[in-house]
């Protein structure tokens, strides 16, 4: 299965490990996001860091693992979809995210609810995709814990 990704569920996963970390490792999941989603993450740094109570050194770590598993698009490769995510995207910030679902023909996971009020691309929230794999989910978050001790 094939999504894009939204900064919301990684900033979730730095906060409180829990499901959704479980998810993002599947093997059957193949994850993509724009180049704007490390931006994203750098601009949230210090609340990720206040909220998870973890060092921006564990933070950097814990990114460097989750970046070897996230297929980064360059934005001028999906740019042409921007002008149709622009019309079906409830929320203008996420254009970027949409236009590059249009371009890979693929859902988003994201935790916001308002971008399913549209048609067009499947939205997935992460209680949704362990529905979807319906499936016990080996607890990967034990073994990031202990890479960085």
């Amino acid at each position: 299965m094939q999504v894009v990704i939204d900064a919301n569920i990684i900033i979730a996963m730095l906060i409180k490990p829990g499901k959704s970390i479980d998810i993002f490792f599947r093997e059957e999941l193949e994850i993509f996001a724009p180049e704007l989603l490390f931006k994203e993450l750098e601009n949230n740094k210090a609340i990720i860091v206040k909220k998870s109570k973890i060092s921006e050194k564990e933070i950097n770590q814990l990114l460097t693992i989750l970046k070897q598993k996230i297929l980064i698009v360059p934005e001028d490769e999906f740019v042409r979809f921007k002008e149709k995510a622009e019309i079906i995207c409830p929320d203008p910030k996420d254009i970027v995210y949409f236009a590059l679902a249009l371009y890979i023909n693929c859902a988003i996971w994201t935790n916001e609810k308002k971008l399913k009020e549209q048609g067009k691309i499947t939205i997935y929230a992460t209680h949704e995709l362990i529905n979807t794999f319906n499936q016990s989910l080996f607890p990967i978050k034990l073994y990031i814990l202990a890479i960085l001790k």
